[in-house]
Order: structure tokens, then C-alpha cells, then sequence
């Protein structure tokens, strides 16, 4: 990832730090990371929680020590959601949040996510400031050490915030918690909203968070929908930031049709401001076209949904979010939340009076996405040969698909995606540029 001045981060990627613990992720990284937030706090707070792989505690007392040393204060929420330390960073008026969390890696890697003062991911200039503390290895200990701040409370404000979405009463909703730090929370706030709740995967064992559940597995709640005769389901990843559903028959509802429900509910009800939502550029194009049928604008941003939400609030846009399931409402939060917006989806196929399934029903496009494992990956989508190459495919396509190459913001990897009306020709587009990646570059 390229910082605002175009140099290149070494530590932060698309969403926060993030690797494997103990090689590229180390509780000195986030001593260092910790001890930055609380030199710039000035003797202010920093809100601490992590999900619960078992790298989570010894990080988040390594930042926390970090806060602490340099003079700043911690509120330690212990296991929560990312979008319950954003949240409660703004609502607690702490200078800054990080959360201990590696979202929907396996439970092998560990990253830190960091809030400011706003509840919003930082800025990159903000994100350069801490990359070069790492940098220096250089920690302040300040003359006043700070102080550990009782968090009693505090995560029932943010429950109260998911609950404001209204009552779940009448439905039936399976939950996969991925066993992850949804488990302790998502289950009670939906049957407190009123929802009758089946509950898949609520280990807190941290070996287990995200294997073969979640976000990623999505098939696991729709056959457990079914199975149950359940009116919805919906699958979080390990920090809860995002949420795949699936209806009634069992079809999945990924972040696209989530979007295309709520933008015709926001808009139905005139709070949707320019007609407009952001997406990214992974955003189907299945999805813009049936949004402009309901005159609805798509906006695209670069993958993130920090680009989302920059891009959210920067043009007073009130929704957004990815494929992948970060659904941001700005009505509630001004970041994804994968618990809430399953709420608020919930809500609004109650309010319809209409099943999931007949409220996202439209054509997407064929989406092939292929990754290739390569730790060259930003050089060789950078390659003018593979530019090339790529172009001559877009030529093929025409108007009927685009194609998309990046290097992953988290993983070592290059990634693939190609779409279009014909289902051929996405395969054909995506595995063509594969097997020249495979045939010209060393990986």
C-alpha cells in the first residue's frame, strides 16, 4: 500500500496491519504501534479490544503496555467486534482505537486495525506517522504512566446501538459466528431484538476461528437455513466487520444484493442522499445495472472500505460497501459492521413483508476470481507486459465485462477477477491472464 506522498508502507496493507504472528506480526511491532497512539494521545485514551485467536492477548497487552508507558490511558474492552471499538472509540471520546484482529485470515495471522479519534480507519498520513516510530524501534516512556480505564458498560452501548435498527419479532435467523468475537455478542442482540435465533459455530476456542465457517463459508449457514426452514441467515467473519446472508431457499446474499436491498429501502424512505451508494471496483456489474432501474447511482472506489467510508464522507453519501460483506450504514456507523447491518437487513425484509429472496432478485454478472500465491505480486501487476496482455483481453470483453488485477492488501498474493454477461468468456478472460502470469513471471 502507498502512502499520500507515494511511498510504500512496509507495515500497513488495505485494512490495517496484518501476518502471521510471531514472523511478520510480533508483540514488538505492537509495543511500538501502542507506544506511537499514546506519545500522540497527549495523556488521552485509546480504546483496546481483539477477537479471540490465541496471539490476541499477548498483542493487545503489548500494545496496551505500549499506551500505557508513553502516557496514555486504555480502555480494554477484551473480546469484541471491530465495529464495537470503533464505535465506542467515538462514543467515549478516546483519542484513537485498535483492534487486535486479523478479520477473516486464519487464525495463524493476527493484524491490528487502528481508529481515530472519529471511529473512521486512519488516514495514510496518520498511518505513516506510525510506521515510522516502528521504524525508529523507539519507545517513549513518559514521566506519568497512563491509567487502565474501567470499561464496565461499555459494550452494552454498543449493542443498543445494533438494537436501534427495531424489532426482529416473527423471524427465524440463523447465525454463523465463525468462532469469533460475534459469538458472544451477535446471538443475544438479535433474540433481544425479538428474532428466534439458531446459533452455528460459537467457539471461543481461537484455533477453530474462521476453519471452514464464516464469511468465507457462507454455504454453511444457507444449508442450515434450509435445514431449519429459517427466514434468513447470515455469516460474519472473525471480527464481525463483515456479513454474507443467505435467504430463505438457501441463495446467497454477499455484500452486492445487500447493498441493492438497502439502497431501494433508503431511498423508498428519502434517506438516500443523490440518489447514490459507493461500491468499489469489485462491485458486480450486475448489481450497478439493476441499482440504475431503481435510479440509484454507483459511485466506485479502490478496494477498502476505508475508501469507502473516505469516499462516503467526503461527498455526504449515507451507504456503502464491498462484495465481500463490509456493509457501512452512516445512519449508525461510519464503519462495516457485519452484526448490524444484518439487523438492519432483517428489518427491512420485515418491514416489506416479503421474503430475502424476492427482495435481491436481479441478474448479477459471472465474476471468475483466481489468485495466484506470489510474494512478487505488486511487481508483477505493475508489469507493462502483463498490462499488454490484460488490455488485449479487456478488447475481448468489449462492453460486456471488465477485468481487475491487484496485489492482495493482506495476503501474498495476486488476484484475478474477470466478469462478464457470458459466463465463457469470464472463465476464459481470467484463466487466459492466469496461465501468462504462470507462463512469463517467476513467482
Amino acid at each position: 500500500m502507498s502512502t499520500q506522498n507515494g511511498t510504500k508502507n512496509r507495515y500497513f496493507g488495505t485494512d490495517g496491519i496484518r501476518g502471521v504472528y510471531g514472523e511478520s506480526l510480533t508483540d514488538s511491532i505492537a509495543l511500538l504501534v501502542g507506544g506511537s497512539l499514546g506519545l500522540s494521545s497527549k495523556g488521552g485514551t485509546v480504546v483496546v479490544g481483539r477477537d479471540n485467536r490465541l496471539s490476541g492477548e499477548s498483542l493487545a497487552r503489548a500494545l496496551a503496555e505500549g499506551v500505557l508507558a508513553a502516557g496514555g490511558n486504555v480502555l480494554d474492552l477484551g473480546v469484541v467486534t471491530t465495529p464495537c471499538v470503533a464505535y465506542l472509540t467515538a462514543e467515549k471520546g478516546a483519542f484513537a482505537g485498535a483492534m487486535i484482529s486479523a478479520s477473516h485470515n486464519p487464525p495463524a495471522y493476527n493484524g491490528i486495525k487502528i481508529f481515530a479519534a472519529d471511529g473512521r480507519k486512519l488516514p495514510a498520513d496518520r498511518e505513516a506517522e506510525i510506521e515510522t516510530r516502528i521504524a525508529e524501534a523507539s519507545l517513549t516512556c513518559a514521566k506519568t504512566r497512563g491509567k487502565m480505564l474501567s470499561s464496565r458498560g461499555a459494550t452494552e452501548l454498543y449493542a443498543d446501538k445494533v438494537k436501534s435498527a427495531g424489532r426482529l419479532d416473527g423471524l427465524k435467523i440463523v447465525l454463523d459466528c465463525a468462532n469469533g468475537a460475534a459469538a458472544a455478542y451477535a446471538p443475544r442482540i438479535f433474540a433481544d431484538m425479538g428474532a428466534e435465533v439458531v446459533a452455528l459455530n460459537t467457539s471461543s476456542d481461537g484455533n477453530l476461528i474462521n476453519d471452514g465457517c464464516g464469511a468465507l463459508h457462507p454455504e454453511v449457514v444457507a444449508a442450515e437455513v434450509v435445514r431449519q426452514g429459517a427466514d434468513m441467515g447470515f455469516s460474519f467473519d472473525g471480527d464481525a466487520d463483515r456479513v454474507i446472508a443467505a435467504d430463505e431457499k438457501g441463495n446467497i446474499v454477499d455484500g452486492d444484493k445487500i447493498i441493492y436491498i438497502l439502497a431501494r429501502m433508503l431511498k423508498a424512505r428519502g434517506e438516500l442522499p443523490f440518489s447514490t451508494v459507493v461500491g468499489t471496483l469489485h462491485t458486480n456489474m450486475g448489481a450497478e445495472a439493476a441499482l440504475a432501474e431503481e435510479g440509484i447511482s454507483l459511485v466506485r472506489t479502490d478496494i477498502g472500505d476505508h475508501n469507502v467510508v473516505a469516499r462516503m464522507c467526503a461527498d455526504g453519501y449515507t451507504l456503502g460497501g464491498e462484495q465481500s460483506g463490509h456493509i457501512i450504514i452512516g445512519k449508525y456507523l461510519d464503519t462495516g459492521d457485519g452484526v448490524l447491518a444484518g439487523a438492519v437487513l432483517a428489518r427491512t425484509a420485515l418491514d416489506a413483508g416479503k421474503p430475502l429472496s424476492q427482495l435481491a432478485d436481479f441478474a448479477i454478472y459471472p465474476q471468475v476470481n483466481v489468485n495466484i500465491r506470489t510474494a512478487r505480486k505488486d511487481e508483477i501487476a505493475r508489469s507493462p507486459l502483463l498490462a499488454d496482455y490484460a488490455e488485449a483481453v479487456r478488447g475481448m470483453l468489449a462492453d460486456s465485462g471488465r477485468i481487475m488485477l491487484r496485489g492482495s492488501g493482506t495476503e501474498n498474493k495476486l488476484r484475478i477477477m474477470a466478469e462478464s454477461r457470458d459466463p465463457f468468456l469470464a472463465a476464459y478472460a481470467a484463466r487466459s491472464i492466469e496461465m501468462f502470469i504462470r507462463t512469463n513471471f517467476t513467482l
